[in-house]
């Protein structure tokens, strides 16, 4: 009888620790298929976020070499920019970033709405286009180092985001 009963307890105990082992293999497969899920949406997000920005660059970009000789500076000239999408990327941003990407997407936020404020009202002769710019890309660069250090595998910061020459290259006067 006593080795019926060590028969039957090698076999449970060999079941157990097979369920044990299922167990805690899914419970580990499923945190790691979360996180990835995750860090996709977040990298998707982040694509968005750049793709709705420049989007909205170019649109101010075409407000303002637009703007009618006939609207005096000061006076609010009705905006272009279909800004759904670019609301939509940074609600989206909100719901899946961490915190720095979300607080780098709103620095990016905010700069759009200051050079949206003046192109609407006509840049003054002191206001030029390329430094007004210019702060809108570098919100978007610090998103972009911002998103580099929390999604990629090196996250290293870039030297250059862009080939583009500077405002004062030679290039854009001759």
């Amino acid at each position: 009888m006593s080795a019926l009963w060590s028969s039957l307890a090698a076999s449970a105990g060999a079941v157990a620790t097979t369920l044990i082992g299922v167990f805690a293999g899914s419970v580990v497969s499923r945190r790691a298929q979360d996180r990835h899920w995750v860090r996709d949406q977040v990298a998707a997000t982040c694509a968005r976020v750049l793709r709705e920005s420049a989007s909205v660059l170019v649109g101010l970009s075409e407000m303002e070499s637009s703007r009618p000789d006939s609207i005096a500076q000061g006076v609010v000239c009705p905006t272009t920019i279909d800004w759904r999408p670019w609301n939509e990327a940074l609600s989206m941003v909100n719901l899946v970033a961490d915190k720095d990407i979300a607080e780098a997407a709103h620095a990016l936020d905010e700069q759009i709405w200051r050079l949206h404020t003046k192109v609407k009202r006509g840049l003054t002769p002191e206001e030029s286009w390329f430094p007004l710019r210019s702060r809108v890309e570098a919100a978007q660069n610090d998103f972009i180092t911002t998103a580099r250090r929390r999604l990629s595998l090196a996250g290293d910061p870039l030297q250059r985001f862009s080939g583009r020459p500077a405002p004062d290259d030679p290039i854009w006067t001759s």
